[in-house]
């Protein structure tokens, strides 16, 4: 069962002053406990609506002593400053993960299909790329049902009316997995209102074996076992390639040790490219379900998923402390 976690407490605005919110001890007119000046009136228990002095925000001591250093208007945690420091979360990062390894679908499927409807449950028509036909017959050409692991998350953290207006909105999707055939894999980002961005691109039943993760080669579809995941990312701004690019075009893998004592070439974990481009997400809303789904479109290999990631960037979140979904 998927458990959403974003580690998050009550959101709290602290701002340098401001009648009727905490804020810094008084230092100005009206400040100084019990007055009656223009800063509380009567009652005033001495915060200071005056001049805020910036000053350091940005470590685990600040980013957890109850004030704005920075004069931003945010303290602590919803201060994007203090993002991933101490205790804070990463601001625009929720991670997801999973109670147990999740076995993904291994080349499951009901035939040919022109459209989705012509699927039977959870599967979607994919195009394979190719005729798997000797003998073309029309209407049918490369599409095949395939079921899916699809994961989603809700988010409703983003203001009103917050669009995807530039890559660089968006900072990565991670995933920690493991697979013992890359290129059986279709991986797949899509956006609350159905624009989708391909991570990993299924290119055809051809080529050798690359692992994610130090796969379980040893297993079977009637008793699978987890081997150990990695943890790859998809960022607009990586410089490796997209995987099979980076694959294709000489790019170093690292080698592992099989189950069964041998070697095998494995795509090293860090950043990558996304196979499509992230444009393709320009117009849509950051509010709604997105959803992760990995694809397995060549039978005989499988493998698991243990926990993935979507950081946005934080200058789209009005209050890092606040849970965005």
């Amino acid at each position: 069962m998927v458990r959403l976690a974003f580690i998050s407490s009550l959101a709290l605005l602290l701002a340098c002053g401001g009648s009727g919110r905490p804020g810094r001890p008084g230092s100005g007119t009206g400040g100084d406990g019990g007055g009656t000046g223009v800063d509380g009136g009567p009652g005033w228990t001495g915060y200071d609506a005056g001049d805020c002095t910036p000053s350091v925000e940005g470590t685990p001591e600040t980013c957890s002593d109850g004030i704005d250093n920075d004069c931003d208007g945010r303290v602590d945690c919803g201060d994007v400053s203090c993002s991933g420091i101490g205790s804070c979360p990463v601001c625009g990062q929720v991670d997801t993960p999973l109670g147990a390894p999740l076995a993904l679908p291994d080349g499951v499927g009901s035939g040919n299909c022109e459209t989705d409807a012509q699927c039977p449950g959870d599967q979607r028509c994919f195009d394979l790329g190719e005729d798997p036909l000797p003998f073309p017959i029309p209407g049918l050409g490369g599409n095949e049902c395939r079921e899916s692991y699809r994961s989603t998350l809700d988010f409703v953290g983003f203001a009103e009316g917050t669009t995807f207006t530039d890559p660089s909105d968006l900072v990565s999707v991670c995933v920690t997995m493991e697979h013992s055939w890359l290129r059986d894999l279709e991986m797949a980002l899509e956006a609350p209102n159905g624009q989708v961005v391909r991570l990993q691109r299924f290119l055809g039943r051809t080529g050798g074996e690359i692992y994610l993760g130090e796969a379980n080669d040893c297993d079977s579809g009637s008793s699978p076992s987890p081997g150990v995941g990695r943890r790859y990312c998809w960022t607009p701004t990586a410089t490796r390639p997209s995987m099979l690019d980076y694959a294709n075009s000489g790019g170093a893998l690292e080698s592992v040790t099989t189950c069964t004592g041998g070697t095998a070439q494995m795509m090293p974990p860090g950043d990558y490219n996304a196979a499509e481009s992230w444009s393709n997400f320009v117009g849509t809303p950051l509010n709604g379900r997105w959803t992760l789904s990995v694809t397995d479109l060549w039978g005989a290999d499988d493998g698991y998923i243990f926990d993935w990631s979507i950081t946005f960037n934080s200058r789209n979140v009005d209050d890092c402390q606040t849970p965005l979904i």
